[in-house]
């Protein structure tokens, strides 16, 4: 288990064996996707709050449609969704939007490397968590 801190540097050959350095975004555009949409719809609100541009598909379909779009400038996606559709639109957001930083909002700090996201927030720890991921991840915050 990790959580992405620690030393950065790495001889060449164990590069690839290492997470790369984490991904900065340059606006506040948010994309924001989980399976029980009031609580996303909640959380949109308090990003709002506190300055972010938050869209918040109500589907599967219309979540793909807008990574294809690539109109945000970063991705989080919530532990209510099933690990498939994780992993699913994780690649989606990798392929169309490789700059944008990948938030997972998780139950645990356990390491997935399937998905590797930039940051993972523990749903339990608030919104003040989110928020603080955001701005870790994003430049104008």
């Amino acid at each position: 288990m990790g959580n992405g801190k620690g030393s950065t540097r790495s001889s060449p050959g164990s590069r690839s064996k290492r997470r790369p350095m984490p991904r900065k975004a340059q606006g506040n555009r948010v994309f924001l996707f989980g399976r029980l949409r009031e609580l996303a719809l909640y959380r949109a609100e308090v990003l709002r709050s506190e300055g972010f541009a938050v869209s918040t598909p109500d589907t599967k379909e219309e979540a793909v449609a807008a990574i294809r779009r690539g109109s945000f400038d970063v991705a989080v996606l919530t532990y209510t969704l099933s690990s498939d559709t994780v992993q699913e639109l994780a690649e989606l957001i990798r392929e169309y939007c490789p700059d944008a930083p990948l938030i997972a909002i998780s139950t645990s700090r356990k390491e997935d490397r399937e998905i590797n996201p930039d940051e993972i927030v523990i749903a339990d720890e608030g919104p003040a968590a989110l928020i603080a991921a955001l701005r870790r991840a994003t430049r104008t915050n």
